[in-house]
């Protein structure tokens, strides 16, 4: 069973009112929340950008600066574009994968 944050977006239904819970109680509202995987899959991106950035901050005033590499070609600017669609295709299946099976399965398959 996926875990459900309620206080993330609030944007889908997890658990529908009318709900008799084990000890009895009936809800009496929708309980509303985001699958876990978005939220695990934001918290990454924003923890790579910070881990990102933060060396090419530090390094900025240093003779050591980091420098991006020129685009010159259109094969270049391609192999890029191709980068990124797959690269976001990667996430989206993740995140549509999450829907289907727990999230310990899903780190373990991507831990491999």
């Amino acid at each position: 069973m996926n875990i459900y944050m309620g206080w993330v977006l609030r944007t889908r239904v997890t658990v529908a009112k009318g709900f008799t819970l084990p000890n009895g109680m009936v809800l009496e509202e929708d309980l509303r929340g985001c699958p876990a995987g978005f939220a695990l899959t934001a918290m990454q991106q924003v923890t790579s950008f910070v881990c990102s950035i933060v060396p090419y901050g530090s390094l900025y005033f240093t003779p050591y600066k980091i420098t991006p590499k020129m685009i010159n070609t259109s094969t270049e600017v391609l192999s890029i574009c191709i980068f990124g669609c797959v690269f976001a295709l990667s996430i989206v299946l993740n995140n549509f994968s999450m829907g289907y099976i727990s999230i310990a399965v899903n780190l373990i398959i991507r831990s491999c």
